[in-house]
């Protein structure tokens, strides 16, 4: 399994999260492309989704419901105070927010997280649209924006890939295919990819995983309650490979389908990849005609990059005498047509390159994935799309711009104190846990002691030596970037981890942690309001981005953090009665999602088994962060004072504390299409914003203290109910 890093994300528009990565997209996820294509898009188009105006406390009123932050941090206008706090806190800090709000019509959501990101998008655009055009971000921003050309070009860039398909002639010929895409656009059933080894963590091995879909889960096809959207999928798959010129389309649609269907068959649930234990399968490249034959391995290897036979490798959705995951996939491979795979490349070529090419192909792939599947109303503006490219494909040149511009040194400063306190109020909290043993507790700390912490911008940045893009050629220049990042990782194939680079520029409004390094890295982008503001309040300083820092640190220590110790190797270090323990609560707190309702479709429900690690790390998050903020207090004394307007009498001492989860529950505020929704639900590690929002809080002592929630209030839950893991 690719377990690169866990984030605090919450999806936006089409983008959601496969086990530890966010996607955009569904044809970029479950296999649309290969891994390592998209390993430089995670968590990108989220940074591209809204704009945040900062300014005193007011309401616009316009169509979308954007809001303005108060001086000191929260957005009053946004708030329904007719509503008891006790009886429905959601909508006691967002109800206005939440009546008011449309989502924009070329969105599939709307959030804090997008607001911000609309900010971020339009600041990228700044640097894109001056970048000279004899950099790579000038050159490859103005290739995108010239459509004339890309219309005019049609179909011709596809031409040479799809012949290459077309002269296919036996399995061999498509397993050598299918490992040349991680060298440019396409996709293969299985996905390949260079990150350290689990186990030794210093050390770069290979890893391979399955792949092979073209809809976001393998649910899609095996559910029959979403048969109608399989069938336009189909459907579509005809239109576009018709326009591709592919012989007999419809023929070949429905022979990917029936392909597809199979792979789904055999796939492995994501909450299954989730268990790093199951996951982590260590063997050889030679190894795999004899465990999981009928697929031509050598030729696949050899054509990806003369990956040695010898070599490491760990290979996920793959258990030892088993028939699904890796080897049910090969063995499905095996018994398909050679013309059924041939017509699986060229749609999945066609899918993959759709954004790119003229107007019919952008809007045939936009009208499924985009408005049939996820409820977007319109296509994005091209510029907006131009800035998610630049992201994903040179994001780390866009990066180095955006951290210049627009990271000031007093944001680390005060990063670096607020990351030092959370490790403070951590560390005593991990020393007064109740349920753990002593010799556990003093391994928590040790690896609690390790951690690192990263703000703003990475050590390096890649620096593209090499990739040449020319202004005139779109298709060509996204080829060159994906071959080129190829490269870039393959060099790094058992040679030591260099932890200097990260997964994702710092134009991202996100956060990560990576348990191979026990490194927290914050990034840029999310260093502003409503998670952070350097003269905002600190009670809601703590609530936002106090928050997503232990959000953070809790994923070291949740589900499957747990299982790496301070050394970032794979190991277990817990007593099997504190792992059983935990484990009693994690249901215990998974149930709870489990049974949440609230803005959900008829019938649907959150997954705990899926959306375990982040729930965890929610609760983790509010938790530390709040002792983080009372150990400011306690530092900060008599020179704090909560300054009108107060969100109640505060007679009682507790506005601060009040304001604290108030500012959480407005980061968390988020509206969703129904196609968007259900996405979610089946696909993603995240919560939807109201359970993120509603749940943590109910567990929480301190803010039934802050709101005076007693037992006949509606979102009551006795103390015996309450879970507490860290």
């Amino acid at each position: 399994m690719y377990i690169y890093f866990t984030s605090i994300l919450l999806s936006s528009s089409l983008t959601w999260v496969t086990g530890l990565e966010i996607f955009d997209d569904a044809d970029e996820y479950d296999g649309g492309v290969s891994l390592l294509q998209y390993q430089r898009r995670l968590m990108l188009e989220v940074s591209a989704k809204a704009q945040a105006e900062v300014r005193l406390n007011q309401f616009s009123g316009d169509a979308l419901g954007e809001f303005v932050l108060g001086d000191w941090g929260l957005n009053l206008s946004a708030m329904n105070t007719s509503v008891p706090p006790g009886d429905d806190f959601y909508d006691y800090v967002n109800g206005v927010w939440l009546k008011t709000t449309e989502i924009p019509s070329d969105e599939t959501s709307w959030s804090s997280f997008a607001l911000l990101g609309k900010q971020v998008e339009t600041q990228v655009h700044g640097i894109l649209k001056s970048a000279p055009l004899d950099t790579l971000p000038g050159l490859l921003y103005h290739s995108f924006m010239d459509e004339s050309t890309v219309n005019a070009l049609g179909a011709q860039p596809l031409k040479p890939d799809l012949d290459k398909i077309m002269d296919i002639r036996d399995a061999a010929g498509f397993a050598e295919y299918v490992g040349t895409t991680n060298f440019g656009l396409g996709s293969s059933p299985f996905s390949l990819y260079i990150d350290a080894d689990p186990k030794r963590p210093d050390f770069n091995v290979a890893h391979l995983g399955q792949s092979g879909l073209g809809l976001p889960s393998r649910d899609y096809y095996l559910q029959t309650k979403f048969d109608d959207l399989k069938q336009a999928y189909g459907e579509t798959i005809g239109k576009m490979l018709d326009l591709a010129g592919w012989p007999d389309a419809s023929a070949a649609a429905l022979a990917v389908l029936k392909l597809e269907e199979r792979i789904a068959n055999v796939s492995w649930p994501k909450s299954r990849l989730r268990d790093p234990n199951l996951s982590y399968n260590k063997m050889t490249p030679g190894d795999l005609p004899t465990k999981a034959p009928g697929f031509a391995w050598e030729a696949y290897m050899r054509s990806a990059g003369d990956i040695p036979s010898n070599t490491t490798l760990i290979v996920s959705a793959y258990s030892e005498g088993g028939e699904d995951g890796v080897v049910g996939i090969a063995r499905v491979l095996n018994e398909t047509a050679l013309s059924d795979l041939r017509s699986w490349a060229a749609w999945h070529l066609v899918r993959g390159a759709a954004g790119y090419l003229s107007e019919p192909f952008a809007d045939a792939k936009f009208d499924f994935y985009n408005k049939r599947l996820a409820g977007q109303v319109e296509q994005s503006a091209r510029w907006k799309r131009a800035v998610s490219v630049a992201n994903s494909f040179i994001g780390d040149a866009v990066g180095e711009e955006f951290v210049r511009l627009y990271f000031p040194d007093v944001a680390k400063r005060r990063m670096d104190e607020l990351t030092e306190l959370l490790r403070k109020a951590f560390a005593a909290r991990i020393q007064k846990v109740s349920w753990m043993t002593d010799g556990t507790k003093s391994k928590a700390l040790d690896k609690l002691h390790s951690f690192r912490f990263e703000v703003g911008r990475p050590k390096k940045f890649r620096s593209y030596d090499g990739l040449k893009f020319t202004e005139a050629d779109l298709f060509g220049n996204l080829a060159r970037a994906i071959e080129w990042d190829w490269r870039f990782d393959l060099q790094k194939l058992g040679q030591k981890v260099d932890d200097d680079y990260w997964g994702m520029p710092p134009q991202v409004v996100n956060a990560f942690f990576d348990p191979t390094k026990n490194k927290c890295v914050f990034l840029a982008a999310i260093l502003q309001p409503p998670f952070f503001s350097a003269d905002g309040d600190m009670s809601v300083n703590f609530g936002g981005i106090g928050a997503v820092i232990g959000h953070e640190m809790t994923h070291g220590f949740d589900d499957q953090g747990r299982q790496y110790d301070a050394e970032g190797k794979l190991n277990d270090w817990w007593t099997q009665r504190d792992a059983e323990e935990f484990n009693r609560r994690a249901k215990a707190y998974g149930e709870q999602f489990a049974n949440f309702t609230r803005s959900l479709p008829p019938g649907a429900h959150i997954k705990p088994e899926l959306t375990m690690g982040e729930n965890i790390a929610d609760l983790g998050g509010l938790t530390i962060a709040y002792d983080a903020y009372h150990l400011w207090l306690e530092k900060a004394g008599s020179s704090y004072a909560p300054e009108a307007p107060l969100l109640m009498p505060n007679d009682d001492g507790l506005e601060g504390d009040r304001r604290y989860f108030a500012g959480w529950g407005q980061v968390w505020r988020a509206k969703y299409t129904d196609g968007a929704l259900q996405m979610r639900l089946l696909s993603d590690p995240h919560s939807p914003g109201p359970a993120r929002g509603i749940v943590p809080v109910q567990n929480s002592d301190a803010w039934y203290a802050a709101y005076h929630v007693g037992e006949d209030q509606a979102m009551f839950l006795d103390a015996s109910q309450r879970v507490q893991i860290w």
